[in-house]
């Protein structure tokens, strides 16, 4: 099993990569963040520059619902991504 998640904040690219073993951060192509072992679920940090060349806070959820994974993509106090709003449930 092997999920990947790839969403575009600004001109940055966040790419989440969970498997069996890991879970894996990326922000535009550099590892910030991994979590090694079998989890249920995780919490994955990290750190992105906005437009007024601030650095904001990442923190990625991912947990098991069903047999599927599920993905939050947080940035500061704010949901950028699930993969709720993607899938309809």
């Amino acid at each position: 099993m092997k999920d990947v998640w790839i969403v575009k904040y600004g001109e940055h690219t966040i790419r989440v990569v969970n498997t069996w073993t890991n879970e894996k951060l990326f922000v535009d192509g550099v590892l910030q963040d991994e979590q090694v072992g079998l989890h249920f679920t995780s919490r994955l940090f990290g750190k992105v520059k906005s437009e007024d060349n601030e650095y904001e806070e990442i923190k990625v959820s991912i947990g098991a619902c069903f047999c599927r994974m599920q993905c939050r993509i947080f940035v500061g106090d704010r949901l950028i991504y699930t993969t709720e709003l993607q899938t309809g449930g």
